[in-house]
């Protein structure tokens, strides 16, 4: 669709050419194919970092299997909109950021799949988790058994988040040390 011509006729002509109007759609198809790989990332990530949660929780009720089964698709769509959200940003074209950024979750997803690591870092949060919130549910309904088991997840998600943001401090300090000896410098274009 072209856009109307300008009622001003000193107006720029990118701003009404059809030129516009592409590269205005362009925009969109780009936000559309940017979200759907972020959904399908963070799918990915969050689904094999739940693993040694799904695994414990394997003989569980269907109410806290869903209450788990949100808290994960919560955390799914949340990283979702703010990767997209920040896709653009100065700070996540910085090269130490990206490589940092690739290491942390390659190395979460890797301590999931082996089971002994995994199965630790994910027991000790989920212990602080049920702590937390077993003082406020204290019950074996079924309707409050979904939300206790969905408000423990979205606790451990945010307690292994921290574990993982310290993490990834260490992984940053170490990835610039690397950079450093290496040459790389930050540039304006890195900002």
């Amino acid at each position: 669709m072209l856009t109307q011509e300008p009622e001003n006729p000193f107006q720029s002509p990118e701003t009404v050419s059809h030129v516009a109007d592409v590269e205005h759609q362009h925009t969109q198809n780009d936000l559309a194919w940017a979200t759907g790989k972020a959904a399908l990332r963070w799918f990915l990530i969050c689904s094999i970092s739940a693993a040694p949660s799904w695994y414990i929780a394997a003989g569980a009720t269907s109410a806290a299997i869903a209450g788990m089964a949100t808290g994960v698709f919560l955390f799914i769509v949340g990283y979702t909109i703010f990767d997209v959200w920040t896709r653009n940003h100065p700070l996540r074209q910085r090269r130490d950021v990206k490589i940092t950024l690739a290491i942390t979750y390659g190395t979460r997803i890797a301590i999931s799949l082996l089971f002994p690591i995994g199965f630790f870092v994910d027991m000790f949060c989920g212990i602080i988790a049920v702590s937390a919130t077993g003082f406020v549910f204290q019950t074996t309904e079924s309707n409050l058994q979904f939300v206790s088991t969905l408000v423990t997840t979205l606790v451990q998600g945010v307690l292994l988040n921290c574990v993982l943001a310290g993490y990834g401090l260490l992984v940053y300090a170490v990835c610039r040390g690397v950079l450093a000896m290496q040459g790389y410098q930050e540039t304006v274009a890195d900002r």
